[in-house]
């Protein structure tokens, strides 16, 4: 009497072989849709923590939290009770700079990816853009730059260009050239009412009025 595994003519039955190419199909197939659901997870590295102990109130979140850069990532604490909140990290990335607003975290990293944490209803979300023209880890001192009074957009200054972006979601809200000849100075900024100032480096002879440059949340003016 045969059986499921009888050889015949040095091949297995043809139900036998079948069934083992249908397993494998589906072995592949289920580590195939692991692995993009572990790239959609954390497409740039992302590590973030919840801290539960710290969950604050719907008004407390939107609390601008006090920031502390820790070694390759970012800590974010209760302003009021000062328990941490949350923690963000990016595998193999360290931030340089952190601007916190509205219960918010605007950070810029060593390879030039700006982000936004933010807390909404005990979840963590963050949101991911590449800043145009970056041009190193020397000018990210001063490089973020936070527009408008609640705020509502951060502008990422670079000698070339100066880029903003909405807090909420990081969406691109303008961006500005320097010009021929000319170089922003993020090292160089003032704030009147609800503008940025920001210095320009231009070619000798070129008016001073033209050494300034000035921006809100929503345009910039010159």
């Amino acid at each position: 009497m045969a059986t499921a595994d009888t050889v015949h003519g040095g091949r297995g039955t043809p139900f036998a072989a079948s069934l083992a190419l249908l397993l494998t199909t589906l072995l592949l197939a289920l580590l195939m849709a692991a692995a993009a659901r572990h790239v959609q997870h954390a497409p740039f590295g992302d590590r973030l923590t919840l801290h539960a102990a710290a969950r604050p109130a719907h008004s407390g979140a939107a609390r601008a939290p006090r920031l502390r850069i820790v070694r390759g990532g970012l800590e974010a604490y209760d302003p009021g009770t000062g328990a941490r909140r949350w923690t963000y990290a990016r595998d193999g990335h360290h931030p340089l700079q952190a601007r916190p607003a509205r219960g918010a975290a605007v950070a810029l990293w060593d390879d030039g990816l700006v982000t936004g944490t933010a807390l909404h209803h005990g979840a963590l979300s963050v949101w991911h853009r590449g800043a145009p023209g970056w041009p190193g880890a020397p000018a990210a001192r001063h490089a973020l730059q936070l527009l408008g009074p609640q705020p509502g957009a951060v502008a990422v200054v670079t000698p070339r260009l100066v880029t903003a972006y909405a807090l909420g979601d990081g969406g691109l809200r303008w961006h500005r050239e320097a010009g021929p000849g000319c170089a922003f100075d993020p090292s160089r900024t003032a704030r009147r009412t609800d503008v940025l100032l920001i210095a320009r480096h231009c070619a000798p002879g070129t008016p001073w009025t033209s050494r300034i440059a000035a921006f809100s949340a929503d345009r910039p003016f010159a």
